[in-house]
């Protein structure tokens, strides 16, 4: 038609294409999982119910350690090399101590801090294991009180509680995967597979692969029944502390057990059992006390009092220190102690990554990447990791 123009029709938005991957979970192991898969080539989306870092990732002393576990030393070697391509990739968001600290290990009885120190420099040499007497604990860390001695290992680096998670999620956003945040969710099955998600409004997304990263809510998710509970919470309190002179050493009572195989807690001065030991991570200045290893949710004002009256007992400056914000959370642990990092047994393309008990922001990283290999099949499942160790959930 003469002066006509022709008008290009307008173009519908494509639908997004659906993910490769679903990740379940934002704390530590989630985003590191999220962020790996990306790293390979996959559509990733991750969800969260409530806010990265929630959860135990977020709300901890704020300390990458050293387990003396040696599958969760490998996991933790690996994390550490993971932290600085992290820190390198992000540059000014995070960053990792050059140097560890120095862990203190310290005990009001000189003979516990010698045994401890004597079977660690059988089982552990390269951690450099010290015995330190009252007198030479004292100089070398002044804020100790004057009766407390100790074993000085080479180990902890200090770092903010959720820095590492943040970071991690950074690099998963600059990587594509689509972080949502307040979304409830649980895997979609059907005939013994995986087939996406159902959020809590009812809607289903999608995906040939789910990876279930949720910490101690992690076995709900995967079998409504209750009949399967390889991870239980341990809630765990720490207070802030504001200390005019914080010690340069990351210390922790000697007597907490937390090593898989053990009942994590910690023992008064007297030899008696307590839900309260001493720890205490400065981190960018700020001072960090616990913690708790109880059963079920505590109430954490009410004994709030009673971590800063041990705390007190090994840094008497905690006594007239101002008590800051105090934080819970429920730690993830597994009944052997050791995380599940593989395949649902009984369901295709349902993965689970949980049960870090209070190693997660010191083995979370090389977790997630662990997941991401295993999943792309370069990798076979560490036995001590794999979840067949444990009898498939009845309800899949």
């Amino acid at each position: 038609m003469s002066g006509s123009q022709i008008r290009p029709v307008p173009r519908r938005p494509s639908t997004p294409p659906a993910p490769d991957v679903i990740v379940i979970g934002g704390g530590i192991v989630g985003v590191s999982c999220a962020a790996h898969l990306a790293a390979s080539g996959r559509r990733v989306t991750l969800l969260e119910r409530t806010e990265i870092a929630a959860g135990a990732s977020g709300r901890n002393s704020g300390v990458v350690q050293h387990p003396f576990d040696p599958v969760l030393v490998d996991l933790h070697l690996d994390t550490v090399r993971l932290y600085r391509d992290l820190a390198r990739t992000i540059e000014g968001e995070f960053a990792l101590p050059a140097e560890p600290a120095g862990l203190l290990l310290v005990s009001t009885d000189p003979d516990v801090a010698r045994r401890l120190a004597e079977s660690l420099r059988v089982s552990h040499p390269g951690l450099s294991p010290t015995f330190l007497d009252p007198d030479a604990a004292h100089a070398t860390e002044p804020a100790l009180a004057r009766e407390v001695a100790a074993c000085r290992l080479a180990m902890g680096y200090p770092v903010p509680p959720a820095a590492a998670t943040r970071a991690y999620a950074a690099w998963a956003t600059r990587l594509g995967v689509e972080i949502r945040v307040g979304e409830p969710t649980r895997p979609w099955l059907e005939g013994g597979r995986v087939a996406g998600v159902e959020l809590a409004n009812g809607e289903r997304l999608a995906a040939e692969q789910v990876v279930v990263a949720a910490g101690p809510w992690t076995p709900e998710l995967i079998d409504r029944t209750g009949a399967w509970r390889p991870i239980r919470p341990l809630w765990g309190v720490v207070v802030g502390v504001a200390l005019q002179d914080p010690p340069s050493h990351v210390m922790e009572e000697a007597e907490i057990e937390i090593e898989p195989g053990s009942e994590p807690g910690g023992a008064e001065p007297d030899g008696a059992e307590t839900a309260v030991a001493f720890s205490l991570v400065t981190a960018a200045g700020a001072s960090s006390l616990g913690s708790t290893f109880l059963d079920d949710e505590p109430d954490a004002a009410a004994i709030v009092p009673s971590i800063l009256a041990r705390g007190a007992i090994f840094v008497p400056a905690i006594a007239s220190a101002r008590p800051g914000a105090h934080r819970v959370c429920a730690r993830p642990l597994s009944l052997d102690g050791r995380p599940l990092v593989g395949r649902v047994p009984g369901t295709e393309g349902l993965w689970v990554a949980a049960g870090h008990g209070p190693w997660g922001i010191s083995t979370g990283p090389a977790s997630g990447r662990l997941l991401a290999d295993l999943l792309d099949g370069r990798v076979a499942a560490p036995p001590a990791l794999d979840p067949r160790r444990f009898a498939p959930p009845p309800s899949v």
